[in-house]
């Protein structure tokens, strides 16, 4: 499932020169196709814990897989844009509401394994963002476009039938016992009080402002780095690359790491030191161990497997595990939005990278905020506790 979460953004924007052969693409098009993984996705973590409260987990991992499939299949089948946009939607909509269950599963199946498989499908996050966009050109190139996207909608297909088979196992369960288990319990009720819980505000300061530190820097590298540091185009390429996979190796690791912190909130500040650090040194000494402060930089990208095991960490109910999920991933995409658009703003308006650089430095301090919000010892579900029984 984890393969899939990301590929319907990265299928598709390096083969958009080939579908623009076909069907005429507007800079207006291109711009609203490339809002769309941040939209959907905060539409999913709003939508995901919704249909969890009156669907079972399993069931809605099958529809996540089955919107998928069913986007690509439209995208690939289009004969204008209207088509083209409505499959996107649709397949990253049902990527959205697969990102904000899977924490859930996690507590769910592996409530003593959280920071095995959230390391695990963390790092398969990063595979899904890295391999389409090397693979899609090729076989576009190849067989064409259309067979390039709908490729992936195969993928999505072929990781549906362990989740109806867990189905179908849950209702046999069901018809045997009484007890409720089928669908998350407390659903209607898990989510109501967490905008009133610290844990959840830093956890979506922490996850929504690295997001757009990450966002905004994959979107401008290449174009930073020429400017700056007057790098080719391929070299520009690799070290985009070496930015993109970093946070794939980080999360074999910083999800254990977070398990066994008191004060996990300690990581985000780390991750803001290291977003700082690579653009201090990238507006200092842009030309000198370039390498280096692409990849210290990126480290802060390492907040996201935080994030999803923190997730687990500090809820008690997999009713709240979803619910803090659509929280925190939500409103976290609706911040991220703002990265790579003011960065490119400030870079029209200033005519350098010094104001963006200066922008993206004050979200990594909020980061911090963030990690000071993580001080709490409580879980969510104590926090709303408390706050209830106070009025």
């Amino acid at each position: 499932m984890a393969l899939n979460l990301r590929s319907a953004v990265t299928a598709m924007s390096p083969i958009v020169g080939r579908i623009d052969a076909d069907i005429p693409l507007s800079d207006v098009a291109l711009g609203l196709v490339g809002m769309l993984p941040p939209l959907m996705l905060a539409t999913g973590g709003l939508l995901g814990p919704l249909l969890s409260q009156r669907i079972r987990l399993e069931t809605n991992l099958v529809l996540a897989c089955a919107g998928m499939a069913a986007g690509h299949l439209v995208r690939s089948q289009a004969s204008d844009f209207t088509q083209l946009l409505v499959g996107s939607v649709v397949a990253m909509l049902a990527m959205g509401v697969g990102n904000v269950l899977l924490p859930a599963l996690v507590k769910k199946y592996f409530p003593d394994r959280i920071a095995l498989m959230t390391s695990i499908y963390a790092m398969l996050f990063s595979v899904s963002t890295a391999i389409p966009g090397t693979v899609s050109p090729m076989v576009a190139d190849a067989a064409g476009w259309r067979t390039s996207l709908l490729m992936w909608g195969v993928a999505a297909a072929i990781a549906a039938p362990p989740w109806i088979a867990l189905v179908f196992r849950g209702r046999s369960k069901v018809r045997q016992s009484s007890d409720g288990s089928a669908i998350i319990s407390g659903g209607r009720t898990a989510g109501a009080g967490l905008w009133r819980s610290r844990v959840a505000w830093g956890l979506m300061l922490m996850h929504g402002l690295s997001a757009l530190n990450g966002y905004a820097m994959l979107a401008w590298l290449p174009e930073i780095l020429s400017d700056i540091a007057g790098t080719s185009s391929v070299e520009a390429g690799i070290l985009l690359s070496l930015y993109a996979v970093t946070a794939g190796p980080l999360a074999l690791v910083v999800p254990a790491i977070a398990l066994r912190l008191r004060n996990p909130g300690v990581l985000a500040y780390v991750g803001a030191a290291a977003f700082v650090a690579g653009y201090v040194g990238l507006m200092i000494s842009p030309d000198f161990l370039t390498p280096l402060w692409v990849l210290v930089s990126a480290s802060g990208t390492g907040l996201f497997p935080v994030m999803l095991t923190l997730i687990n960490a500090r809820t008690q109910t997999p009713a709240m595990t979803a619910a803090l999920s659509g929280f925190v991933q939500g409103n976290g995409a609706l911040v991220s939005v703002a990265g790579p658009l003011v960065v490119g703003l400030l870079r029209d308006w200033t005519g350098g990278w010094t104001a963006p650089f200066c922008f993206l430095v004050v979200a990594a301090a909020g980061i911090v905020l963030g990690g000071m919000l993580l001080r709490s010892p409580l879980s969510v579900d104590e926090e709303i506790l408390e706050y209830a029984a106070r009025r």
